[in-house]
């Protein structure tokens, strides 16, 4: 569904993504993981040509993104994203927030449009709040009707930027159990989290990357338990308080 091929980013002189090569199946929630800095969100934001490679090939749903006649506004219906900050019309409703991009973009009557949401608000536990203005909603509820804005489009992968890491703590598992249904159901996810309680529940396999390359990918145990490379050991030590338990073995 997702394929990177020695797909190379600059900003100025700053290389910051290297030679990555990564495949992602239909159905399947990838999990990005690493230090601030490593590239994780520019690699996301690759996906749906917010930030072009400048060498290499990402292809998309057999979609090579490379290719000047290629229809951003089609690739970005079929590639939901959500960010970390919400991204929310501040003066249109909750219900509002969701009808626009199908109208524009699918097609859809007002009315179809506003049956669509009605249903994917009380999906994300928020029917009650369809009249409400983004200010009147916390972090957690503006986040979860971000990800109704990304599902009211039907896409067919969603992508995840840090989209709990500007929540209080106690708004984070709301956010966390629609992501968990959504992966349920077999929606296609990339997730750029450092909530390794949702990756170790969901993610098929986890991304560990540092200073713009993918250093190592596995199952959730390989990366957050066992992991081979010395930097990956060294990331869960520190940031996650994980036990490294390989000391031993040789880096790939």
């Amino acid at each position: 569904m997702i394929k990177f091929i020695n797909a190379n980013k600059w900003f100025n002189s700053h290389h910051v993504l290297k030679n990555i090569n990564l495949e992602i199946t239909k159905g399947e929630v990838v999990v990005i993981c690493g230090p601030s800095g490593a590239g994780k969100s520019t690699l996301l934001r690759t996906i749906n040509k917010l930030e072009p490679i400048d060498d290499g090939e990402i292809i998309v749903d057999d979609i090579y993104l490379s290719d000047p006649k290629t229809n951003l506004t089609a690739l970005r219906a079929e590639v939901g994203m959500v960010f970390q900050h919400f991204n929310l019309y501040p003066h249109k409703t909750a219900l509002r927030n969701i009808t626009l991009a199908p109208r524009k973009v699918r097609g859809l009557n007002k009315k179809q449009a506003r049956e669509r949401a009605a249903k994917l608000l009380e999906r994300v536990g928020l029917s009650h709040r369809q009249n409400a203005l983004p200010s009147q909603l916390s972090g957690g509820e503006q986040q979860r009707v971000a990800i109704a804005r990304s599902l009211a489009m039907e896409p067919k992968v969603i992508l995840f930027d840090e989209p709990t890491s500007a929540l209080d703590p106690e708004l984070i598992n709301d956010v966390l159990d629609v992501m968990i249904s959504l992966a349920k159901e077999g929606m296609t996810m990339v997730v750029v989290t450092h909530e390794i309680g949702f990756a170790q529940k969901v993610a098929d396999r986890v991304v560990f990357m540092d200073a713009g390359e993918i250093l190592e990918v596995g199952s959730p145990p390989d990366i957050f338990v066992n992991p081979k490379h010395q930097r990956t050991r060294e990331f869960m030590s520190k940031v996650f308080h994980i036990p490294i338990f390989n000391e031993n073995k040789e880096e790939d």
